[in-house]
């Protein structure tokens, strides 16, 4: 087991965390209509090189590890979270955090997948051809696939210079078209597919139903994102089935939520407070969420 990591922010920071309610519902229309809000300057400079020495300090590790993914060069890690402290600031990250607790309106979130990718120049093909997330099955009303989660992308380098540099591509609205959107015939890119320009920095947030690849990189740099997900609790996570000790000693309680952890044996599905302690900071700020009836389950006298 290792040291506890006195980094991880204490608590009682979850109070000095930023929030502006007109910016936040700003990105939540976008987000409704767009699928996505981009983020500019979520990271600072000094940030970007702690996660950049971050990542080659892992990479020797990384070599045959069994949390890398198969890929032409480059790392593909996930989870990625309990690899560096410096990976594991990110879980409530000032700019990013309150934004994604907006966009799932709900206390009732953690993380769901962790991941460090690298595209690499590559004259010949793509990192990530267009899909949306979301798993097998997918969970879909009427052909359109149903929010369930989302993901913050962190860029590490500037991507704006050019259409393929590797950037993250979207189709704005896709997630809101039955079956996804439409390809022409021979084409390697659907309708409406725009590149993520970003400033090294920048953060994406989007909708797990969009449309999304990776644009082929024709430049002379490799593209360094990290992607974080969350989601709602009565999901399953992605890539982790329980975080490692070493995550999990030290963390705030609201942070051993974000983990994964529950304290009760039905903290997933039907959460008391001890299991939920977001819940107090989400409804100072953002009022009641919803439960639906399952907060009306019990004892009931006859005579009501």
């Amino acid at each position: 087991m290792q040291n506890r990591d006195t980094s991880i922010p204490a608590h009682c920071e979850l109070d000095q965390l930023p929030i502006d309610h007109a910016l936040l519902d700003a990105r939540k229309r976008a987000f409704d209509e767009f699928g996505y809000v981009v983020i500019e300057d979520a990271l600072d400079a000094a940030t970007i090189e702690t996660l950049l020495g971050a990542i080659e300090a892992i990479r020797p590790a990384m070599a045959d590890h069994p949390h890398r993914n198969k890929s032409e060069g480059g790392l593909n890690v996930r989870p990625v979270i309990d690899k560096h402290p410096a990976f594991r600031r990110l879980l409530m990250h000032p700019t990013t955090f309150p934004t994604v607790v907006r966009l799932l309106n709900h206390y009732s979130i953690q993380l769901i997948q962790s991941n460090l990718i690298e595209a690499e120049p590559s004259a010949a093909r793509r990192l990530t051809g267009w899909h949306s997330d979301g798993g097998i099955p997918a969970i879909t009303v009427n052909r359109i696939r149903a929010f369930g989660s989302l993901k913050v992308g962190y860029f590490l380098r500037d991507l704006s210079a050019a259409d393929e540099m590797g950037a993250l591509m979207v189709v704005p609205g896709s997630h809101r078209m039955q079956g996804g959107p439409p390809f022409p015939s021979g084409a390697r890119d659907p309708v409406g597919a725009t590149p993520m320009k970003v400033h090294a920095g920048s953060a994406v947030i989007f909708h797990q139903g969009i449309w999304h690849a990776a644009a082929p990189n024709r430049s002379r740099q490799t593209r360094v994102a990290l992607y974080y997900g969350y989601g709602y609790r009565v999901f399953r996570p992605v890539d982790y089935q329980r975080m490692p000790d070493h995550v999990l000693n030290g963390a705030s309680p609201v942070e051993r939520q974000l983990l994964g952890e529950t304290v009760t044996h039905q903290g997933y599905y039907v959460p008391t407070d001890a299991d939920v302690p977001l819940r107090t900071w989400f409804t100072k700020h953002f009022g009641q969420a919803d439960v639906g009836q399952l907060e009306r389950v019990g004892d009931v006298a006859l005579d009501h």
